[in-house]
């Protein structure tokens, strides 16, 4: 707000100088033109060639007066096609200062520089290039800037007001004695506009300046802020990746406590499985064993009885009987050694699924592989019982049933370890839903009490933020609600009024600074201009009614003189003026009566045009006895008058001539005789004219007339 504020005032100052504000019509014309390049040489106004600290401008500006607008020029025929083009278009009056031709004052008494209150010479105080020195030195070189009127006045008098002495706040010491002043505009002024226009684009510059700084610096924070948020969002994203890693790796850890608590019992137990497996099939492998012998007995007592059979006759039928007997019960050994064989396979078969079963639940490889260099030897140890076993077996190897018994408590253990294995799977089965639903139960508590602290981070904030309070401090003012549907309308009706008083504006307090102190620079500017203007319409008031009664004065000294003027004029008759408004006189008309001899009171309009001449000429020199003039040139004003009226004319303007000269062009002959010299030219020559000068006093003297 503040770099328009500014730069509208500078565009209007700066528009102001380019307009030429405040110069005379002259010296626009002029400069206008010289800006086109129709007037060469032209340096401008003295005003746009000095500059003035603002301590010195009034002064410097009271001091300079209407030398101000003095164009400078190069030389005197530059001021010379400057005023003809002034004349040619009608553009007023303007002084030149030609460079070639101007000369320097300079202030004699050097002794004044030593007087309290002397602040120096005009001439001096003033900044310009080195070409304006005399222009300069003319205008102010005899011009002293004292600090006061007390000052001035003290030097004017010691040095017998021999120059003049301008104050600091405009106040003036005319050399021989006058003085001037009273209140002086500290803004209006040319001087004063460019002093303000200079010292506007500088703090623009500096405005620009520190704009320029702040955008490099708020780049530069906003480049920081952005890394800042990138690094702030990355090492949040990496927490999040962490705590997510560590949830994950909480959840594995329980659940590998949790697998290995189960394997380590289920580890004891396929341990007593195992063992007692082993010795089972054992005693199979013995029973096995015993079997094989036995049917080897039989086998050779078989064989035995056949050949003994078979060296005997095929009639003994109790041979044959034993042997078939016999063959029976080899038989009979043979598929109780197979069904002995089979169950070792499906007990070795067991082994190695309960093995394999072992090697699936081993978690840890360094356990696993502890485990399993702890079951290689333990097998190693088996093997030896086994081997020891066998040759027990071999000892027990002869009661089948034993065997068949032990074959059959093996397959009733098989069954039962299958059953508890099912039991311990769906065990394991259902601990693993369990174990699945409880993970996903702690996940959804994590998300919950991440989204509770989440909650209460922005609370915090929240209640930092709005109210500036921390969580201690919030609790430290915490109050009991007697109602809770009463608080919440309240709070609604709290967040309405909130709401009501718009957004809220931080830079609200320098904002209103800035506006404010434009306000008072307004107010001060109106005020100044109201006074002023206050002062300029009692100037006014005052020189209007000093001009009424000025006007009302002369008005009745011209009346009685047209008065006495017509009577002697027209020889006889009266005339006289009145005003058609005696209330407002210096803007009404004025009408003129006459009434010639011999005839009605008339108004001028209702005259002949003989007779309006006249009058005219009449009024003219009632004006010229009130008011005489030395000079006077007479244009053929008595043209429309008849002879008798021209002599009249003629004789009493010769009457009058003891003040004021008349120079009068004409054709009448009785305004001729009247005259003292005639004037004319002549053309003798084709081509050629020639001033004919005719003294009629000589020519009286010569003829001897009068």
């Amino acid at each position: 707000m503040e770099d328009n504020a500014l730069s509208s005032r500078m565009n209007m100052l700066a528009e102001m100088e380019k307009m030429y504000e405040g110069y005379s019509k002259a010296v626009k014309l002029v400069m206008s033109e010289s800006g086109r390049g129709e007037l060469p040489g032209i340096h401008g106004p003295v005003a746009g060639l000095l500059r003035v600290s603002d301590r010195y401008a009034v002064a410097v500006e009271i001091a300079l007066g209407g030398a101000m607008q003095n164009i400078v020029v190069d030389n005197e025929e530059s001021a010379k096609k400057a005023i003809s083009s002034l004349k040619r278009r009608d553009g007023g009056r303007a002084t030149f200062l030609p460079l070639t031709s101007i000369r320097p004052n300079q202030l004699r008494e050097r002794d004044v520089k030593q007087e309290q209150g002397f602040v120096g010479v005009a001439s001096e105080l003033v900044e310009h290039d080195d070409v304006y020195s005399p222009v300069f030195s003319n205008l102010l070189g005899r011009v002293v800037i004292a600090e006061d009127m007390d000052s001035a006045i003290a030097m004017a008098r010691k040095y017998h007001y021999g120059f003049r002495i301008v104050t600091l706040d405009g106040q003036v010491m005319n050399p021989g004695g006058s003085m001037t002043g009273g209140s002086v505009s500290h803004s209006a002024g040319i001087l004063s506009r460019a002093n303000e226009l200079d010292r506007l684009r500088a703090q623009m510059e500096k405005l620009k300046g520190d704009l320029a700084a702040a955008a490099k610096a708020s780049e530069e924070a906003n480049r920081e802020a952005a890394a800042a948020v990138y690094e702030m969002e990355t090492a949040q994203s990496q927490l999040r990746e962490l705590d997510d890693s560590i949830l994950t790796l909480t959840g594995k850890l329980e659940n590998r406590e949790s697998q290995l608590t189960a394997l380590a019992g289920r580890r004891s137990e396929l341990k007593t499985q195992i063992e007692n497996l082993s010795a089972r099939g054992a005693k199979a492998e013995a029973d096995m064993e015993a079997a094989r012998a036995r049917i080897g007995e039989l086998e050779g007592s078989a064989a035995e009885l056949q050949s003994e059979a078979e060296g005997k006759s095929r009639g003994q039928s109790d041979l044959k009987t034993r042997m078939d007997k016999i063959s029976e019960a080899l038989a009979k050994f043979r598929m109780e050694r197979a069904a002995l064989e089979a169950e070792k396979a499906a007990l070795s078969k067991a082994v190695s699924e309960l093995e394999v079963l072992r090697r699936d639940i081993e978690g840890d490889r360094s356990q696993r592989e502890s485990l399993i260099s702890d079951y290689e030897n333990r097998n190693e140890a088996l093997r030896g019982e086994i081997l020891a076993a066998e040759k027990d077996m071999e000892k027990i190897r002869g009661d089948r049933e034993q065997a068949a018994s032990a074959i059959a408590a093996v397959t009733a253990q098989k069954l039962e370890l299958e059953r508890r294995r099912n039991i311990t799977d769906k065990d394991s089965r259902d601990k693993n839903q369990e174990l699945l639903s409880l993970e996903r139960e702690v996940s959804v508590l994590e998300q919950k009490k991440l989204a509770a602290q989440m909650e209460e981070k922005q609370i915090l904030d929240k209640l930092w933020e709005t109210y500036e309070l921390t969580s201690e401090g919030a609790k430290a003012q915490r109050m009991t609600l007697e109602s809770l549907p009463k608080a919440g309308r309240r709070v609604s009706e709290l967040k309405r009024m909130i709401a009501e008083l718009g957004n809220i504006n931080i830079d609200a307090i320098g904002e209103f600074e800035r506006v404010n102190e434009r306000y008072t620079y307004f107010i001060d500017q109106r005020n100044d201009v109201q006074k002023s203007k206050a002062e300029l319409e009692n100037i006014i008031n005052d020189i209007t009614g000093e001009m009424k009664v000025i006007f009302r004065r002369e008005f009745e000294s011209i009346r009685t003189s047209f008065s006495e003027t017509f009577l002697e004029l027209f020889g006889g008759g009266k005339a006289t003026l009145e005003l058609e408004n005696e209330e407002d006189i210096l803007n009404c008309g004025i009408e003129i009566k006459v009434q010639p001899p011999g005839k009605a009171l008339k108004i001028i309009s209702l005259l002949s045009g003989g007779e309006k001449a006249f009058v005219a000429i009449a009024l003219y020199f009632a004006i010229l006895k009130v008011r005489p003039t030395p000079f006077c040139v007479l244009d053929e004003i008595e043209a429309a008058l008849d002879d008798n009226n021209v002599v009249r004319f003629a004789d009493y303007m010769r009457r009058i001539t003891s003040k004021t000269q008349f120079i009068v062009i004409t054709h009448r002959r009785g305004t001729m005789e009247a005259a003292d010299v005639l004037y004319g030219v002549t053309m003798q020559e084709q081509g050629i004219s020639r001033m004919l000068t005719i003294s009629l006093n000589d020519v009286e003297k010569e003829l001897q007339i009068g």
